[in-house]
C-alpha cells in the first residue's frame, strides 16, 4: 500500500522535534492489529474511567533501518513512584515482553515502540521520561514512540490516521547531547488474517450499543449488605426492572442483531438495491425506445426511416441484451391437450428433453462399440490373409524347387516308412 501522507510538522511548535533529516530513512510498516488494539485500550480505559495515562508496548521485528509494526499489548503504571513522574511497572512489562518472544520465535519479535497519547504537535516532556525508562530496561535506544491523536478522529480527511510515529536521534545542542524526536512516514501492511479481523470488527461495531450503568446499582447492593437484609433478590429484581423501563423509555436498542442477522440484512439490502438499479435503469430503456420512431427493420410496411442522431450501437446492445434474455428465460410451457395430468407441462417438456438426450447418448455408444468391433474384426481378418498369402507362396517355393515333386524321393521315402 501507499505510504501515508503524514508531514514534518513545524518544529517551532515542539522543541523535541528535531529539524535534521534523516541520511536513512527508516521503512516501517503498520500492521491493522497494532491500531485495533490501542482503540480497543483507549475504549475500555475510557468507558471504565481509570486513572493514569494510556501507555503500551509494540511488537515487531526490525531488520536494519526496515522495522515493521506487529502487535501492541498495554502496560501497567507503577504504584512504588513517590513522586509525580510516571513510572511503568517494569516486572511486568519484562515478564509480558519475554511471553511475546516466547511465542513469537519465528521470525523473532521485540519491543519496536512505545505507545501513548498526545496532542497534535508532537511528545511531551514526561513522555521522554517513560521512553528512556523502556530503552534502558530492554537495552534498545532504538525503540520508537508512537503517538495517538484523540482530537483527530473527529476530523479525519482524506483516510489519514490519527497517529504519528517518532524515530529517537540524539543531538548535541549548546555542548549537551539531548534526545530529540524525529517524525518517520510509515506505510500500512494488511494480511489476509488481518483482513478477515478488521472485517468482523467494522461488521460487529456497526450494531455496538452504549449502555450506561446505573450508578445507583453498588450502592444499593452495598447498602443491603450492610444491613443484612434478606430482600437483595428482590431489590436487585426491581432495580433490574426499572432499568429495562428506563432503556425502553429513553429509546436505548432493547434488541441487539446478531452477526448473522446482520449478515443477512446486508445480503438482503444488496439485493434490493441491485433489484431497483435494475428496474431504473430498464425504466430508462423504455423511454429512450418509446422516443424512437418505429424502426424499418420491425416493420417493413413502415415508410418512416431512423433520424441521423439514432445510437445504432446502442440498439444492438439492446437487441443482443433481448436474445440473451430469451436464451437465459425459461421456456414457456406449450398447453397439453390432457389438462388433468399432475405433471407441469415444463417438468414433462424438461424430462423428456433428459430422456431423448439418455437415449441419444445410448445409442452414440452403441454405435461407437460396433465400430470397434468392425475394426477389431478387419484387423484380424487382415492377419489371418496375410499369413494365408505366406503359407501359399512357401508352399509354391518349395513344390518347384524339388520337394514332394521328386518322384524317386518319394518312393524312397515312403518305402522307409
Amino acid at each position: 500500500m501507499a505510504p501515508s501522507s503524514n508531514t514534518l510538522r513545524a518544529t517551532s511548535l515542539n522543541s523535541l522535534l528535531s529539524s535534521k533529516p534523516s541520511d536513512t530513512p527508516l521503512t516501517v510498516q503498520l500492521h491493522p492489529l497494532v491500531l485495533l488494539t490501542i482503540s480497543d485500550y483507549i475504549t475500555r480505559h475510557t468507558l471504565r474511567s481509570q486513572a493514569g495515562p494510556i501507555i503500551g508496548a509494540v511488537i515487531g521485528e526490525q531488520n536494519g533501518r526496515e522495522v515493521t509494526l506487529e502487535f501492541a499489548f498495554e502496560t501497567k503504571i507503577s504504584d512504588k513512584s513517590a513522586s509525580d513522574e510516571v513510572r511503568l511497572d517494569e516486572d511486568f512489562l519484562t515478564t509480558r515482553v519475554e511471553q511475546y518472544k516466547e511465542v513469537h520465535k519465528a521470525p523473532p519479535l521485540d519491543v519496536v515502540a512505545v505507545f501513548m497519547l498526545a496532542p497534535a504537535s508532537g511528545p511531551q516532556e514526561w513522555q521522554v521520561g517513560v521512553l528512556k525508562q523502556v530503552q534502558t530496561l530492554l537495552g534498545n535506544e532504538g525503540i520508537m514512540l508512537l503517538l495517538f491523536h484523540p482530537e483527530g478522529v473527529a476530523s479525519m480527511e482524506g483516510g489519514k490516521l490519527p497517529i504519528s510515529l517518532y524515530e529517537p536521534v540524539r543531538e548535541v545542542l549548546d555542548g549537551t547531547e539531548d534526545l530529540r524526536f524525529r517524525e518517520v512516514a510509515f506505510e500500512v501492511e494488511t494480511g489476509e488474517a488481518e483482513m478477515i479481523g478488521v472485517d468482523f470488527v467494522a461488521k460487529g461495531g456497526g450494531s455496538a450499543v452504549a449502555v450506561a450503568q446505573a450508578a445507583t446499582t453498588g450502592g444499593a447492593e452495598s447498602s443491603g449488605a450492610k444491613d443484612g437484609k434478606k430482600t437483595k433478590g428482590k431489590g436487585k429484581g426491581k432495580e433490574g426492572e426499572t432499568a429495562a423501563e428506563g432503556s425502553e423509555a429513553n429509546g436505548t436498542a432493547a434488541h441487539v442483531l446478531s452477526p448473522e442477522d446482520e449478515e443477512l440484512i446486508a445480503s438482503l439490502t444488496a439485493k434490493a438495491n441491485a433489484v431497483k438499479m435494475l428496474a431504473q435503469r430498464v425504466k430508462l430503456l423504455q423511454a429512450y425506445l418509446a422516443q424512437l420512431p418505429e424502426s424499418y427493420l420491425t416493420d417493413s410496411t413502415s415508410e418512416i426511416l431512423p433520424s441521423d442522431t439514432t445510437n445504432h450501437a446502442l440498439l444492438r446492445n439492446i437487441n443482443a441484451l433481448m436474445v440473451r434474455q430469451r436464451l437465459l428465460a425459461p421456456s414457456t410451457p406449450t398447453p397439453q391437450p390432457d389438462t388433468a395430468s399432475p405433471i407441469d407441462p415444463s417438468i414433462a417438456t424438461a424430462a423428456s428433453r433428459a430422456a431423448a438426450d439418455v437415449h441419444l447418448t445410448s445409442l452414440l455408444a452403441s454405435l461407437t462399440r460396433a465400430t470397434s468391433e468392425a475394426q477389431s474384426m478387419a484387423n484380424k481378418y487382415k492377419l489371418v490373409s496375410r499369413e494365408r498369402t505366406n503359407k501359399d507362396r512357401n508352399m509354391s517355393s518349395f513344390t518347384s524347387s524339388g520337394g514332394y515333386g521328386n518322384g524317386s524321393m518319394g518312393t524312397a521315402e515312403a518305402g522307409g516308412f
